[in-house]
């Protein structure tokens, strides 16, 4: 058993450096953080119990970091492809659809007010009925976090999700990445690397 531990941990610190020697690690790194901000207060007391945050998963070419509760990504974020030097980094989450509408009036005046994103219906797996994905590049979409309607629509889908259950995808969880996230992290990696 410690050494399936030892084995994960030594997977989660190449994973991690990987994602930090590259050019999309700041990205993921402030749509993480703007997320956890926006929508999970005291985020830390339910890090890898009811969400978990990946670190270049396995599971999608492209996919750079998802932030996941119970079964569900509510937060991925991806290099778009075909890859090419300087391929832009985008992002989308799940939010609750009520909300968001109820918030702005209708889902056009957001489109307005946020040209560069997209806002759709979305049917993802778990996170119920009332649900619209946000997408688009990931400055754009730490920015509209900012929104507090949009915060608030980001919230409420969480505590929906993450009250239905604990996360099932907590071994893909990558502490050293979500430190940056819940900011934990004392040292940009390119400062430590410098240091050691």
């Amino acid at each position: 058993m410690p050494k399936a531990r030892a084995s994960s941990g030594m997977t989660m610190q190449r994973k991690y450096d990987r994602l930090a020697r590259g050019e999309f690690f700041e990205p993921v790194v402030q749509v993480a953080t703007a997320y956890v901000a926006a929508a999970m207060p005291g985020a830390a007391a339910t890090e890898g119990e009811y969400w978990a945050l990946s670190c270049l998963p396995g599971t999608t070419p492209g996919r750079l970091s998802a932030l996941t509760m119970r079964a569900t990504d509510i937060v991925v974020i991806y290099q778009v492809l075909p890859k090419t030097p300087g391929s832009p980094v985008d992002a989308l989450m799940i939010v609750e659809r009520s909300t968001l509408e109820s918030g702005f009036g209708r889902r056009e005046v957001a489109a307005k007010r946020y040209p560069h994103l997209h806002f759709v219906d979305s049917q993802y797996y778990g996170a119920g009925e009332d649900q619209m994905m946000v997408r688009g590049p990931a400055d754009e979409i730490v920015a509209v976090l900012k929104d507090p309607v949009v915060a608030e629509a980001a919230q409420a889908l969480a505590d929906r999700v993450m009250g239905s259950g604990r996360v099932l995808f907590a071994r893909g969880h990558n502490r050293i990445l979500a430190d940056h996230a819940l900011g934990r992290a004392t040292a940009p990696p390119t400062a430590r690397r410098a240091e050691g």
